[in-house]
């Protein structure tokens, strides 16, 4: 009976952010039993181990998400990055190789340029939308799981060439 390898299925950039999620909550426990050695503060080391098992079942359900690959691919060059004041979000225009154009939200952290490539995990998504952009991306905000960028746009890689008139700032 072969053993199926999963780490070689999960993309890098998910693979990454649960190992990170596991050492952050690492860093949680570690400050937490060292504050309780030296001050002997029970409620802070319980609120640490708490931050503790959090993580890990954060970085669980990330890592059976990526592993059963139950999340959707997202690929194409950014021609547009629209930010709004009081938004936690950043609008972002997609055009994949076959020129459909895709808008997304995302995290204003997410540090995305204009003219590269990028690739943007999300988990699967059975919800309906409402019709309000505001509903739709509250209700959507724990569906982005990550994003890598592949490359800058060059000449080679079609014939879609960015619209001048949509990029915005």
């Amino acid at each position: 009976m072969e053993k199926k390898n999963t780490y070689k299925n999960i993309p890098g950039v998910l693979l990454q952010k649960a190992l990170f999620t596991v050492l952050l909550g690492l860093g949680f426990l570690l400050v937490g039993v060292t504050y309780y050695i030296y001050a002997k503060d029970r409620i802070f080391f319980v609120l640490s181990v708490l931050m503790f098992v959090f993580s890990l079942m954060r970085s669980a359900g990330l890592y059976r998400t990526a592993a059963g690959e139950k999340y959707e691919i997202i690929e194409g060059t950014c021609i547009s990055i629209s930010v709004k004041p009081f938004r936690k979000q950043t609008r972002v225009r997609l055009l994949d190789q076959n020129g459909v154009e895709t808008t997304l939200c995302i995290g204003k952290q997410s540090k995305v340029k204009i003219g590269f490539r990028y690739r943007f995990y999300f988990k699967q998504n059975g919800q309906l939308t409402l019709g309000s952009e505001y509903l739709d991306t509250v209700l959507s905000t724990d569906h982005f799981l990550g994003f890598e960028e592949l490359r800058e746009f060059s000449a080679q890689d079609g014939e879609n060439t960015i619209p001048e008139q949509s990029v915005k700032q």
